[in-house]
């Protein structure tokens, strides 16, 4: 008689509560309808533990109670990869997801259904009330409604970030170039002396009447990762650069077929057009000034006639090269691209040039001052914000990336360390042009 009380009692709780679980299931396919194979997840989901819950209510052969454990037992172990680990294999579940009140009420109540069932397999002479399992219906129900209020009127983020980005009317030509539709003309470089101010045109283009300074404010959208962005870094980006094996981005989510290939044909390009600066001298030659970094142990040279032209990500004219300074020995290891100042940073074709593989980071900090016309680096502001006698703060920057030439261990895209790596739209341990980016 026991088992036949805890039959109808154990057995009907974890029928309720499967139901339960498989109507909130339902409930998110639907809101998953941007990612089909998911969606159809979710919609397996629903018919096995509603249709378990329907027979377990009906039968009453003991292979039902391990189907339930089974059924059950897959949905709350994915519950739980995926606020662990993320699941590779399916498309909006590659990134870790943070618990939510609909997800984390369909998972107890998937975890109830297991308990019932195995309290029903091994106790079965210990038989549970019908009042108990009653209110366990009730509750399941009253669950079960608040999970479905709870995802009403709300589109499901797998993440907590924000995509906005804005229209800047910027767009890649044929060759991977973006091409701004405004050009600016003359490049200013503010000189502070005491309380007054003059500025130095060091130097100008004849496309434009616009002044812009060499450090000119820009939008930086405080604490955004796109969701691509989360997808490279939990699929392992950034990962070691070694120009010699090269890299194909195989593995890597986050970036469209298109994008990668767009990647790895600037990296070629870098590579092929960078050759002819190899020299210093024949950076000056070509109109590039240095700035007066190399006490970092790396100096980056300008050509500021670039920096106004509406084109970036041009390898055969990158607004800078860095070199890496050994003694007295300088090797170019990088290009930094630099789009126009006054471009957004999180502007929606810099963000979507090469998706969640490449970052780019603005400068905010720096002090500039004018040595015979040339602009100079003299140093970061301080804890108040200061910046030296002499020198005017720069308060934004035009958006840039690194190519490298050299090998790294942070990628191809990497920034530089310190106050080199200047700051991006989002905190640096969630960057993926930083080593820590999957940490």
């Amino acid at each position: 008689m026991s088992g036949d009380v805890n039959k109808s009692s154990a057995v009907r709780c974890a029928a309720f509560a499967s139901i339960g679980a498989g109507v909130i299931h339902g409930t998110a396919v639907g809101l998953h309808a941007d990612h089909p194979g998911l969606s159809r997840v979710f919609l397996l989901l629903t018919f096995a533990q509603v249709g378990w819950g329907v027979a377990a209510l009906l039968l009453s052969h003991r292979l039902v109670s391990f189907s339930g454990i089974l059924i059950n037992g897959v949905a709350v172990g994915g519950w739980i990869i995926t606020r662990t680990a993320g699941i590779s294999l399916i498309d909006g579940l590659q990134v870790v997801e943070k618990p939510q009140t609909a997800d984390t009420i369909c998972a107890a109540l998937g975890l109830l259904a297991l308990v019932s069932l195995a309290w029903f397999i091994i106790a079965r002479d210990k038989p549970v009330s019908s009042l108990a399992t009653m209110n366990a219906a009730y509750l399941t129900v009253i669950a079960t409604a608040f999970a479905m209020f709870a995802v009403t009127g709300h589109a499901h983020s797998h993440v907590t970030v924000d995509d906005t980005t804005v229209n800047g009317g910027l767009s890649v030509d044929a060759n991977g170039v973006i091409v701004s539709p405004n050009v600016s003309s003359t490049t200013v470089v503010e000189e502070q002396t005491g309380n007054a101010q003059s500025a130095s045109v060091a130097t100008t283009t004849t496309v434009k009447k616009t002044k812009t300074t060499v450090a000119p404010s820009t939008t930086v959208h405080p604490h955004v990762q796109t969701s691509d962005q989360l997808l490279a870094a939990a699929s392992g980006w950034p990962r070691a650069w070694d120009p010699a094996r090269g890299e194909d981005f195989s593995g890597i989510n986050g970036a469209t077929a298109e994008q990668k290939a767009r990647a790895i044909a600037l990296i070629a390009n870098n590579a092929r057009d960078l050759a002819q600066f190899a020299s210093v001298s024949a950076a000056i030659a070509a109109g590039y000034m240095s700035i007066g970094d190399g006490s970092t142990g790396f100096e980056h040279m300008i050509k500021y006639s670039l920096l106004n032209d509406g084109r970036v990500l041009d390898t055969t004219a990158p607004e800078s090269l860095v070199y890496q300074v050994t003694g007295t020995t300088r090797t170019l290891v990088s290009a930094m691209y630099m789009a126009n100042p006054g471009t957004a940073i999180n502007d929606q074709t810099l963000v979507n040039y090469a998706g969640g593989l490449m970052q780019w980071h603005v400068h905010t900090n720096l002090c500039w001052t004018s040595v015979n016309g040339v602009p100079k680096v003299v140093g970061v502001t301080d804890a108040a914000g200061n910046c030296p006698a002499g020198s005017v703060h720069q308060t934004g920057g035009a958006p840039m990336v690194h190519v490298w030439l050299a090998a790294n261990p942070c990628g191809p895209f990497a920034a530089l360390e310190g106050n080199g790596a200047g700051v991006a739209d989002l905190p640096d341990n969630q960057r993926v042009d930083k080593c820590n980016a999957q940490h």
